[in-house]
């Protein structure tokens, strides 16, 4: 399975910095890694803002099974 990148931007509808695909092409909602669904128009490339929490442990994880040795 190829490796998942993120793209850490805030979404204007809760103004808090979800993870979104990095590769997704703009379409007329964008989903992040949470499942928080937001109109393309409404997102802002910022790091500005709370990060949202289930984002953060779905990238952590993910990152968690790339590293040898991280999980048990």
């Amino acid at each position: 399975m190829p490796e998942q990148r993120w793209r850490w931007q805030r979404s204007g509808y809760d103004d808090r910095v979800h993870a979104f695909p990095a590769g997704e092409r703009p379409a007329s909602f964008v989903e992040a890694a949470c499942a928080h669904t937001v109109p393309y128009a409404k997102v802002t490339r910022s790091h500005e803002g709370a990060r949202c929490l289930p984002c953060l442990l779905i990238v952590a994880d993910q990152l968690a099974t790339r590293v040898p040795g991280a999980v048990d």
